[in-house]
């Protein structure tokens, strides 16, 4: 997975540097950083419950955009520390970590669709149980300019996962259906840095097993757009 998160960063700093040194070609490029603080809530049928303490994934994000309005992007979030489940057994720690790569098209008046493939990688710290959730993504986004500073912006993205468990030596798959939905506000500093604060509800369902899992809690942004 790290090297995957490595190779999509320099994939897209090259594109970004490539961009900047032809301007004709590249209308547009940006990177930041990104931090979603939340907590994760499990249920399963026939069993209670259960909700962890609040986490963050910290991590980075990069765009580039061309002037026929396609755009491709990548960004790669790791669990700051870990979730924290308290069972009458003793904690439960588990990491989560997290790496989109997409492509997509700027319509006017600030609308994005785009398409591309998610990997969200969870794995118990003691056991050791890892469970994969990859697949394709499909999403849209947009925004509403309140005055030349502040805008409001929403996200809305559907996951059709393949969830892979390994125990051990034992693999178990099932469909899991997917989707994560986000609202904010953005701040422009300057014309090369932004800020945005929001909020981000995910939530993860498996078609045999029926357990259901929801992350959700603040978001914050800080990018900075090269030209």
């Amino acid at each position: 997975m790290k090297r995957i998160a490595n190779g999509a960063v320099a994939l897209v700093l090259l594109l970004s540097m490539h961009g900047a040194a032809r301007a004709e070609e590249t209308a547009k490029a940006t990177a930041g950083l990104k931090t979603w603080v939340n907590s994760w809530k499990k249920e399963q049928p026939g069993a209670e419950s259960m909700k962890t303490s609040t986490s963050a994934l910290v991590g980075w994000v990069a765009e580039a955009e061309f002037t026929n309005r396609v755009f491709i992007g990548a960004s790669y979030l790791m669990a700051a520390f870990e979730y924290r489940f308290d069972l009458p057994a003793g904690t439960l720690e588990v990491e989560r970590n997290d790496l989109d790569v997409v492509i997509g098209y700027k319509f006017k008046y600030n609308v994005d669709v785009y398409t591309g493939y998610r990997s969200t990688r969870i794995e118990e710290e003691v056991t050791k149980v890892k469970v994969t959730l990859s697949g394709p993504l499909f999403a849209i986004r947009g925004s509403v300019p309140l005055n030349n500073t502040l805008s409001l912006f929403g996200e809305l993205t559907l996951l059709p996962f393949i969830n892979t468990a390994i125990y051990g030596v034992t693999e178990e798959r099932e469909t899991a259906l997917g989707w994560f939905g986000g609202a904010g506000v953005r701040y422009a500093c300057t014309r090369q840095i932004a800020l945005a604060l929001g909020y981000k509800y995910e939530t993860t369902k498996g078609k045999h097993t029926r357990v259901t899992d929801t992350f959700a809690g603040a978001t914050f942004d800080a990018v900075y757009a090269f030209e």
